[in-house]
């Protein structure tokens, strides 16, 4: 998340260069619209209305993947899910609608850089699709959890040193990679974005979400207010000119955090500013010597004396002994298995309670359960209280067992909740740490895009390829007599409804609407 909403969005208000290049022309003759559209055919090309890209695949991504409603996270700018291909090989399919951001050069900036990335410690990405109303990332599924999970679940909530060496090494590979080679900026390093796998008794880091990344050549400047304000740089917080040194300031902030189990600064937005400019770090924390000095040449506040990745990856080297390279670690380095499953199924279990909420409670019943979460830890002290970014952590059985307190949530749903603490196990579910406001944020913004998926089924069913809907088709899908005379004061009956216009009438107007399979259904039946 950036370090404030606005300043996200200020920073991409650019003019409307990107539009379609290749529109068809428009159907002269209107057909008969006595019926809904039920014939949709994936083979049929989609009459291209909104075109970001002439990188992406303009296609149904439908055709090619099977995309699940297994959700797999958050990025900067989108949702992520579950997808696979007709050979039944697994992707994660990374979705954002382009009503969503600001559609124009920022996007297109994102979908150019993901095509071009080539990178071990980079994630891959497949193919890139696009629709009228979406940008779907095919990426390669990276099933370890990340960087964040791995440091919770460590001992003392910290790495080793030799373990921390070997995980920086692959950091600052990747942003010498970035920075040197391809002229790139990732602008929000955190261990959040760094996915980890295992292979062959070594864990492995992937960096991922390029959606606040730039082009920056070595003389170039950048001023958008970006990233996480636990991991910005100085300068980012002057709000002065800068470089990709910014990444290489946040990732001594990453370093220190494997090191020492917390931030250097604090997680209150209201101070950490003044704290990030001013405050003294303690380095204390750190055993070896060169491993501190590497950090706190990292924690330069003057970006002219900070180290620039290369020069950080062949300090790093020197620090090991000569026992770091790009395929080796340090020889007294052996990872640990058993940490490695416990969360693998530790995750699995944070999904599959995610899931319950998910399906069992509405949208603004999940809003209320997280607020009610927030407002009594911030009274009470039996959360694990996190020093990294000042989230809140309970155990999986702790947040069972406050759910269950909740006066307003259902019978039904609480008989639910305590079959999966006694299915699961009390020891098993007491112990799993669960990071509250990803488990909470993941299902709020889950529960929007299914909803809106569902729209667009209904959109798609009605729009036979041509990119929008008309009068007559809305009179047919808006069914009740009232919202029909509202209609007539927005649009007359030459009108082309496009799916976004589509979307705020869904949200409006549902009192009962067709669903995807074209049954009438109650608006409290619908997902909200």
């Amino acid at each position: 998340m950036g370090i404030c909403e606005s300043a996200h969005n200020q920073s991409h208000l650019h003019n409307n260069n990107s539009t379609s290049t290749s529109q068809k022309k428009e159907q002269t003759n209107i057909e008969q619209q006595n019926n809904p559209a039920n014939s949709y055919s994936l083979t049929e090309p989609i009459q291209i209305v909104n075109r970001l890209s002439e990188k992406s695949k303009f296609a149904d991504i439908n055709k090619y993947i099977t995309i699940t409603d297994v959700f797999l996270g958050k990025g900067a700018t989108g949702i992520v899910r579950e997808g696979t291909n007709s050979k039944g090989e697994k992707f994660a399919v990374k979705t954002v609608w382009k009503a969503d951001v600001d559609q124009n050069e920022c996007f297109k900036r994102e979908i150019d850089i993901t095509l071009e990335l080539n990178n071990e410690n980079v994630i891959h990405c497949e193919e890139i699709y696009e629709d009228n109303s979406a940008i779907h990332f095919v990426l390669e599924l990276i099933s370890g959890g990340d960087l964040f999970d791995h440091i919770i679940h460590s001992s003392n909530r910290k790495l080793t040193e030799n373990e921390a060496m070997d995980l920086l090494q692959q950091i600052l590979s990747a942003l010498h990679y970035l920075h040197d080679e391809i002229n790139i900026v990732h602008r929000d390093i955190k261990p959040e974005n760094f996915l980890m796998y295992n292979k062959n008794g070594k864990n492995y880091l992937k960096l991922i979400d390029f959606g606040f990344a730039e082009y920056c050549k070595p003389n170039e400047f950048m001023k958008e207010q970006l990233g996480t304000p636990q991991y910005a740089a100085p300068e980012i917080f002057e709000e002065k000119p800068y470089t990709n040194k910014v990444d290489i300031w946040s990732t001594g902030v990453v370093l220190y955090n494997m090191i020492n189990g917390m931030q250097p600064f604090s997680s209150n937005i209201s101070t950490i500013k003044e704290q990030v400019l001013t405050r003294e770090i303690d380095f204390s924390g750190f055993s070896n010597s060169g491993l501190k000095e590497l950090c706190q040449s990292m924690l330069e506040r003057d970006p002219n004396k900070r180290l620039s990745a290369f020069q950080a990856l062949e300090k790093l080297k020197l620090i090991g002994g000569g026992n770091l390279s790009d395929q080796t670690v340090p020889s007294n380095f052996i990872p640990d298995i058993q940490k490695i499953m416990v969360i693998l199924n530790d995750r699995a279990l944070t999904d599959e309670l995610r899931n319950l909420f998910l399906d069992k409670l509405s949208y603004l019943d999940i809003a209320k359960v997280f607020k009610d979460f927030k407002k009594n830890s911030s009274e009470q002290n039996d959360n694990l209280n996190d020093m990294m970014t000042g989230n809140i952590y309970m155990k999986a059985g702790q947040l069972i067992d406050k759910a269950l307190k909740l006066d307003y949530l259902k019978d039904d749903f609480k008989n639910i909740l305590k079959q999966f603490r006694d299915n699961k196990g009390e020891e098993k579910v007491m112990r799993q740490m669960i990071n509250v406001s990803k488990f909470f944020i993941t299902a709020l913004e889950s529960k929007k895009f299914i909803r809106k998926q569902r729209c667009l089924n209904t959109f798609k069913n009605y729009d036979k390829n041509r990119g929008y809907l008309t009068y007559y088709q809305i009179n047919q899908i808006f069914i009740d007599k009232v919202k029909k005379d509202r209609l007539k004061n927005l649009y007359n009956q030459n009108s082309k409804i496009y799916f976004e216009d589509f979307y705020q009438m869904w949200n409006k107007y549902d009192d009962v609407v067709y669903d995807e399979e074209l049954r009438y259904k109650s608006k409290k039946n619908l997902l909200k």
